[in-house]
């Protein structure tokens, strides 16, 4: 996403790249410790994860693959489901809290790029980077762009049903836990996701993630066109 080569934008751009992805995680497990409190389950609340202060949700090695491979982790928020007042339903929000709450702020950001590009504040290149000659604007849409961009990934990397993300957290609500494929997901689960995230797209060449988060990206830019 930058402009060119100089030392300036290469600063800007991993600076708002690490600025979006702390905010993507931070919202993410905020939104699961709360989801979790008003189902019932006070545990992460009071081991202070009930926040948005990053250093709290920050786990070194996965904000390390974040940044090498573009996929990482976060410090899982303790629940206790026994807590739920009801767990299929709470079981339910909590898992897709987070998955909701990163949809929305790629939403949001939606809006920023697509005003700064829409108002010609900054130049949409035909291979999807960004160009200004402002560094402050440049600084802003590249923050709006990679803040969209985290986060719809985000929301849609979590939903893919295996264990352990927060999609496979979702099928509990709704299936018996002792099933084939629960039981395969559980047992296979890190296996599956990395066929998925990494041979799935060197052999076919397609990303399921990417081409979601394509879709998404497209929608909500097409709504905000459709509004302004």
């Amino acid at each position: 996403m930058l402009s060119g080569s100089t030392f300036a934008e290469i600063v800007i751009f991993l600076a708002a790249f690490a600025l979006a992805i702390v905010i993507g995680i931070s919202f993410h497990e905020w939104a699961h410790a709360f989801a979790a409190y008003k189902a019932g389950d006070p545990t992460a609340k009071n081991m202070g994860r009930m926040t948005f202060n990053p250093a709290k949700h920050i786990e070194p090695m996965g904000l390390l693959c974040f940044v090498l491979v573009g996929f990482g982790w976060a410090k899982p928020v303790p629940v206790n489901p026994f807590n739920y007042r009801n767990f299929r339903r709470g079981n339910f929000w909590v898992s897709i809290a987070g998955i909701l709450t990163n949809l929305v702020i790629g939403f949001v950001f939606s809006f920023g790029i697509f005003m700064f590009i829409k108002y010609d504040l900054v130049t949409e290149l035909p291979n999807g980077t960004l160009a200004s000659d402002n560094l402050i604007l440049f600084a802003l849409a590249s923050f709006f762009m990679l803040a969209m961009v985290i986060n719809i990934s985000l929301a849609v990397f979590n939903l893919l049903p295996i264990y352990p993300l927060d999609g496979y957290n979702l099928l509990v609500s709704f299936t018996k836990p002792n099933n084939r494929f629960m039981r395969f997901m559980r047992e296979r689960g890190m296996m599956v996701l990395l066929v998925v995230l990494f041979v799935i797209p060197l052999i076919f060449g397609v990303s399921i993630i990417f081409e979601v988060r394509g879709f998404l990206i497209d929608a909500f830019m097409s709504f905000w066109g459709l509004l302004i």
